[in-house]
């Protein structure tokens, strides 16, 4: 499994060995759980072409290898990131801080929701099915049961200090 994270700054290049620049964001469709490519940040002032479909990619690795780029306008990952998360309720979850990506077919699986720095450091993050949430306008709905959670759980730093000095 891979966070959207593990996706930027990636280098990509051409076919043809051309530099083309880096990941700097990735495009989603949210309603089927899908990315479906990604933007880079090129170097050239005057390319509107800066988006790879996911079709066009040959090779994801230390680099990605494409054949080429296009133009894109949908809905990419910045623009729903810190996005709040809102219950059936309307009691604000939090908000949204990274996606879970399969490796293998790039299918969404996951969303990993954070209810603030304090919280961070004491509970964990939270860890939302995408199939129990709803992309709205201003917010994202979830619909899901309470009585399953899956969480992060944050290191405890007390024991981390314990074996250092052992």
């Amino acid at each position: 499994m891979l966070k959207t994270r593990d996706f930027y700054l990636i280098k990509v290049y051409d076919i043809k060995g051309k530099y083309l620049g880096v990941i700097d964001d990735i495009a989603i469709d949210f309603y089927k759980g899908q990315v479906i490519g990604f933007f880079i940040s090129n170097f050239s002032l005057f390319s509107k072409k800066n988006y790879i479909d996911k079709k066009e990619i040959i090779s994801i690795n230390e680099v990605v290898i494409v054949n080429t780029m296009t133009r894109y306008n949908g809905l990419s990952f910045k623009e729903i990131k810190d996005m709040d998360i809102m219950d059936n309720n309307n009691t604000m979850r939090g908000v949204l801080e990274d996606l879970i990506i399969e490796k293998k077919d790039l299918s969404i699986k996951g969303i990993i929701m954070s209810s603030g720095i304090f919280d961070k450091m004491l509970k964990g993050k939270e860890i939302l099915l995408l199939k129990q949430c709803i992309l709205g306008e201003d917010f994202i709905l979830y619909s899901g049961n309470d009585a399953i959670r899956l969480q992060t759980l944050p290191h405890n730093i007390g024991e981390y200090d314990k074996l250092k000095q052992a």
